[in-house]
């Protein structure tokens, strides 16, 4: 045991993190790799949908419950959370994202970058992925109790420069 320690400690907090980070988007791929080829992109679209919007609801729940964050009451928390959640799960330089605040009910959400986007490209199927990001948002703000209906306007897989998203809440306090 302390020999595995030991070597550990040559790595720093944020290489671990780092990997772990890694690890994690590369058993998603894998996963939905695997399942569309055992049961087309069809399915296997439907079922990373359904996976991600569960974890989304999980992941923000453990960074509300790690910031002691119950509940968002205005745009401003919605934004701060958001965006903590972002930088967190998914910082740069894999992925460069932000809101901005349209008005006190709305933000819009900009992608610059998407590291997931690019490499589904590297491996050739873009015109048969589906993205998961809209079912993950989905899950963050069920857990943050806030209904929320998004648009989205541009979009990096449809050739666009960036993704842009509106996002308008409809409900500040809804049952989790």
């Amino acid at each position: 045991m302390e020999q595995g320690k030991k070597l550990l400690s040559n790595i720093s907090d944020e290489q671990k993190i780092e990997i772990l980070r890694k690890n994690w988007m590369s058993h998603d791929a894998r996963c939905q790799m695997a399942i569309a080829q055992e049961l087309g992109w069809e399915m296997g679209n439907k079922l990373n949908k359904t996976i991600i919007g569960d974890m989304g609801k999980v992941m923000m729940y453990r960074i509300m419950n790690a910031l002691k964050i119950s509940e968002v009451k205005n745009i401003e928390d919605l934004q701060a959370i958001c965006l903590a959640a972002v930088l967190f799960y998914y910082p740069p330089p894999n992925m460069i994202y932000q809101f901005e605040r349209e008005s006190e009910t709305s933000l819009i959400g900009v992608i610059e970058k998407c590291g997931v986007y690019e490499n589904i490209k590297k491996i050739g199927v873009s015109d048969q992925y589906e993205c998961g990001c809209f079912a993950m948002r989905s899950g963050w703000y069920k857990a943050l109790g806030v209904k929320v209906e998004e648009k989205l306007l541009k979009c990096l897989k449809d050739g666009d420069d960036i993704c842009k998203i509106v996002l308008k809440v409809k409900d500040w306090k809804i049952k989790k």
